[in-house]
């Protein structure tokens, strides 16, 4: 099992550091998108559609990262001030009543959603109409990451229950 955890967070250590990249493609498209409509007043038909596909690329593919060095929002106020094995075994508790649904459920609902998308080669309604069934695909695969990475933190939680480091 810690073979399992170093390998989930060696995968999306790696994959949250190239999800940062996506920043500078999603700049470099914005810098030319203001450019392109501010100074020379000719508006691309695909700029805006490409900085929110980088955007979201960005963001879901950033999560499991975010999850696994601990700097997603959390309001954890009242739980700072409990034991350490307290809040490990809230963490645990959560984890089975919160996490797994919640996580569990995005990821089915957005398989479903992707998988539709691919069903009907579904393309953007804008006048550029890249298709949209790859971008959809990040969700469903995102949302997996981040699974994965909560059964690895659940692992790790368990251990330091017990005594041990992962």
């Amino acid at each position: 099992m810690k073979k399992f955890v170093h390998f989930v967070d060696y995968l999306n250590d790696h994959i949250g550091k190239v999800a940062c990249l996506l920043i500078l493609p999603m700049a470099a498209v914005t810098v030319y998108e203001v450019m392109m409509r501010r100074v020379f007043n000719a508006p691309t038909s695909w700029g805006f559609e490409m900085t929110v596909y980088f955007y979201g690329a960005h963001y879901m593919f950033g999560m499991a990262a975010a999850y696994l060095y601990d700097r997603h929002v959390r309001i954890d106020i009242i739980v700072l001030q409990l034991p350490r094995k307290a809040q490990i075994w809230l963490r645990l508790i959560t984890f089975w009543l919160i996490f797994v649904p919640f996580v569990g459920a995005f990821t089915y609902a957005a398989t479903v959603y992707a998988a539709h998308s691919w069903a009907i080669w579904e393309h953007s309604w804008s006048a550029w109409k890249p298709p949209l069934y790859p971008y959809k695909t990040v969700m469903p695969v995102t949302m997996f990451f981040l699974l994965l990475q909560g059964i690895a933190n659940f692992f790790r939680d368990y251990y330091e229950l017990k005594g041990e480091k992962i």
